[in-house]
C-alpha cells in the first residue's frame, strides 16, 4: 500500500467557527503543509440548511475534491454532526478529531466522538493521552504551539514588577491579584474586567516583555451544562498556553500548579509554581529581588520552548506522527467497529441538539426545524425528555443569544485563494 504524506494529499478541516483565534491560527499552520486544504464552517452551514443537507454537504465535498483525511475541531456543545456520521465517513477519508480542553471534556463529549476516530490530537494534557491509549484510539499529544513571528523577545524595559493578562472575574484570580496589591505588590492587569482593558493581539508580546513576573492561573471555569454533572472537575487544574507565549517572548512565568504543565516545562528550572496566595506571595517577593535566578529560568523556558512548541517545529511533528499512525493502521482493520455511547451523552446530544433546533426556528428555517426534531428521538423516548426540556429551558433562558447567522453563503475556501489568518 502506498506511503501517506500528507504534502501530496487533500484535507478537509469541519470547525464550528471563523472567528476563534486558534482555530484559525492551526489552519495558517496546515496551509503550507498539504497539497489542497479546504476549510469548512459546518454551524454556519447547517444554521441555513439543515442536518441532513449538512450532511451530503461534506459527504459530496468528500467525494468531489477526492479529499483524503478530514480534520475536525469541536467545541463541546456541538452535535450537529453525529458520532455515527463520522463512523459513515471512515470508508471515504481519514478522521481526525483535534480536541482541546480535554480536562474538562474528556469524559462526557470526547472519547465518545473519539472512539470513531483513525486517530486524535489532543492537547497539554499527558493524562488524557493515556486515556486515549486506554481505550485504543490512536493518540498524539500535541503541547500548544505558538509563533515565534507573533511571539518573540522584545528589548524593551522591564518597567511593571507583576502582570496579568486574562479575565479576573473567573474563579478566584481577583482574590489572589487583591491579596498581592494588599501586600504592596505593583501588579498590573489587563483583560476583560480589568484595570488595563483589553489588549490587541499584536500587544501581548510587548507586556510579557515588559513585565518582570507574568502570572498564569489554571483553575477551570464554572462548569457548565455540558459538564455540571462532573462535579470532580472542579479540582482539574488546566495546562493552557499562555506559558509558551511567555517564553518564547523571553519572559518569566508564575504559574498556578497543574500536574500537566510539569511535563511542558520543568519546574523551577523552565517555569515556577505556587500552590496558594501565601506561596504566591513569597515567590512573587523571592524573583522580584532575583533578576539573575530569573533570566536563568527565561533562558531555559526560551530555550525548550523554540526546540519544541515553536508552530513550525510542532505542527510538521504532529503530521509526522498522524502519518506514522496512518501508514501503521492501514494494515490491520479495527476489531472493533460498534459504537458505545452513555445515556448521559445521548441526553446532552439531544439537548444540545434542541438548541440547535431553536436556532433554526428563529433563522425561519422551519422546514429544517421540523427535520431536525423528529431526529430527537433517535436514542429512544426517555432520552428525547430527559434532553429536550433541558435544551428548551437552555434555549428559553438564552433567548437572546440565539442570533440570526450572517446572510452571506458560506464557502469551502482552498489554502491556495486564501492564505488570511487571525489568531
Amino acid at each position: 500500500m502506498k506511503e501517506f504524506k500528507f504534502s501530496g494529499k487533500n484535507i478537509l478541516l469541519l470547525c464550528p467557527t471563523d472567528e476563534n483565534q486558534y482555530i484559525n491560527f492551526h489552519y495558517a499552520c496546515l496551509q503550507n503543509k498539504v497539497k489542497n486544504l479546504y476549510r469548512f464552517n459546518f454551524v454556519e452551514y447547517f444554521s441555513k440548511y439543515g442536518i441532513k443537507n449538512t450532511e451530503k454537504y461534506i459527504e459530496n465535498f468528500i467525494k468531489d475534491k477526492n479529499i483524503d483525511a478530514v480534520f475536525s475541531i469541536l467545541f463541546a456543545s456541538e452535535y450537529q454532526l453525529s458520532v455515527e456520521f463520522y463512523s459513515s465517513l471512515k470508508n471515504r477519508a481519514k478522521i481526525v478529531f483535534w480536541r482541546f480542553d480535554d480536562e474538562l471534556y474528556f469524559e462526557v463529549y470526547s472519547k465518545y466522538y473519539c472512539q470513531v476516530a483513525d486517530a486524535v490530537i489532543t492537547t497539554d494534557d499527558i493524562f488524557n493521552y493515556y486515556a486515549y491509549k486506554r481505550l485504543e484510539i490512536p493518540v498524539i499529544l500535541y503541547y500548544s504551539s505558538h509563533s515565534s513571528k507573533k511571539n518573540h523577545p522584545i528589548d524593551i524595559k522591564k518597567d511593571i514588577d507583576v502582570s496579568f493578562i486574562g479575565n479576573c472575574k473567573k474563579n478566584d484570580r481577583m482574590e489572589y491579584i487583591d491579596y498581592l496589591k494588599n501586600n504592596g505588590i505593583n501588579i498590573k492587569t489587563f483583560g476583560e474586567d480589568s484595570e488595563g482593558g483589553v489588549l490587541e493581539w499584536s500587544k501581548l508580546g510587548e507586556i510579557f516583555s515588559r513585565t518582570k513576573i507574568n502570572l498564569n492561573f489554571t483553575k477551570i471555569d464554572n462548569l457548565n451544562w455540558i459538564n455540571k454533572d462532573e462535579p470532580l472537575l472542579n479540582r482539574v487544574r488546566q495546562n493552557k498556553g499562555r506559558p509558551i507565549e511567555i517564553a518564547l517572548t523571553k519572559s518569566f512565568c508564575l504559574s498556578e500548579y497543574a500536574p500537566s504543565l510539569e511535563y511542558t516545562f520543568e519546574s523551577e528550572k523552565e517555569i515556577v509554581f505556587f500552590h496558594d496566595k501565601e506561596q504566591l506571595l513569597e515567590k512573587v517577593k523571592y524573583y522580584l529581588s532575583n533578576e539573575e535566578k530569573r533570566n536563568s529560568i527565561v533562558e531555559n523556558a526560551y530555550k525548550r520552548a523554540m526546540e519544541n512548541y515553536e508552530s513550525e517545529i510542532a505542527i510538521p511533528k504532529v503530521l509526522k506522527e498522524l502519518e506514522s499512525i496512518f501508514n501503521i493502521t492501514d494494515l490491520k482493520k479495527p476489531t472493533n467497529p460498534e459504537i458505545f455511547l452513555s445515556n448521559m451523552f445521548k441526553i446532552k446530544s439531544i439537548n444540545g441538539l434542541t438548541f440547535s433546533m431553536f436556532i433554526l426556528i428563529r433563522n425561519l428555517k422551519f422546514l429544517y426545524a421540523i427535520e431536525l426534531f423528529f431526529k430527537l428521538f433517535k436514542y429512544g423516548i426517555l432520552i428525547f425528555i430527559l434532553g429536550f426540556f433541558d435544551g428548551l429551558f437552555r434555549s428559553i433562558k438564552n433567548i437572546s443569544s440565539l442570533k440570526k447567522c450572517q446572510t452571506k453563503q458560506t464557502q469551502v475556501i482552498p489554502a491556495c485563494s486564501q492564505q488570511e489568518s487571525r489568531r
